[in-house]
């Protein structure tokens, strides 16, 4: 699978903005802290909403109402993590392109944004009384997971 990625991976590695992150001593850090804010936004309110789901804290709000308040944070940190994350890998492609660890980091957040937005959002949604305690105990293992293996993957990029 990956081979047939190879000439995307190739045309990224040319890319102005990967050229002009790559050439600048402070642009990637600057950029790679960004990524990890927003990552921690994003997992902060999932792992509250999570929580709540499992029966841990805030038992008097319910999940949902919880989730229309946490959501925008979800949503927004995704977004901007996406975003910075492609920055990242446009200065440094082709080393990606070879890295066991950025490989498994995409192998799990193709399936973690896939989750985050069908099952675990119908489930996140849903009325206390109409989701059974094991569909939450589900939605909320899995979709942490599933995005801490994307943290360790992303952190083990610099290692592998």
């Amino acid at each position: 699978m990956w081979e047939l990625l190879k000439p995307f991976f190739q045309w990224s590695d040319t890319l102005w903005v990967g050229h002009l992150i790559a050439g600048n001593t402070w642009a990637f850090p600057v950029v790679e802290t960004i990524h990890i804010l927003a990552m921690t936004m994003m997992f902060g309110a999932m792992i509250l909403i999570d929580l709540r789901l499992v029966g841990v804290g805030m038992r008097k709000e319910s999940v949902s109402l919880l989730t229309r308040s946490l959501e925008p944070y979800m949503t927004w940190g995704l977004v901007i993590m996406l975003m910075t994350g492609f920055l990242l890998f446009s200065s440094e492609a082709m080393k990606c392109y070879v890295n066991d660890g950025f490989k498994l980091k995409m192998e799990l957040l193709v399936p973690a944004v896939l989750f985050q937005f069908t099952f675990y959002r119908r489930v996140t949604r849903q009325d206390d009384v109409k989701r059974s305690r094991a569909l939450g105990w589900a939605a909320s293992v899995l979709s942490t997971v599933l995005w801490m293996g994307v943290g360790v993957c992303g952190r083990a990029i610099g290692f592998v």
